[in-house]
């Protein structure tokens, strides 16, 4: 993935971070600002609470990270790492990780497996 000045992409990406604003309203937290992102991270309410029952811990939308647990360690470079993709989709991501998601499932998504790669979830590329 190619890098994307912090300011370009966070205009590129900012009606995705609107929608991520929304999103953590509906959690009825108070948010807090880690590594430059905003994040909803307190006591699983509202969405938070729907995302346990569906099996997903945490998601970011743009520059937000709505998540059931607290976001640090692995879990946060998970979700850095889904802010340089929004960085370089922009407006495209969400579109195009559902046409992924419905392509490959969660487990296969390439855009997952990266996140999971950059947060060393998962070996680097040709390491066993």
């Amino acid at each position: 993935m190619h890098c994307v000045p912090v300011w370009l992409g966070f205009i590129w990406t900012s009606p995705n971070t609107l929608i991520g604003l929304l999103a953590g309203l509906l959690t009825f937290q108070r948010p807090s600002v880690r590594s430059g992102l905003l994040v909803f991270d307190r006591a699983p309410r509202g969405l938070t609470r729907l995302m346990l029952r569906a099996d997903r811990a945490a998601m970011t939308i743009g520059f937000v990270v709505v998540s059931a647990r607290p976001v640090e360690g692995q879990l946060l470079a998970h979700e850095r790492h889904h802010v340089r993709q929004y960085c370089a989709w922009g407006p495209l991501f969400i579109p195009v990780y559902l046409l992924l998601a419905i392509a490959y499932g969660y487990r296969r998504h390439p855009m997952e497996i990266a996140a999971q790669r950059a947060s060393g979830e998962l070996p680097a590329r040709g390491r066993v």
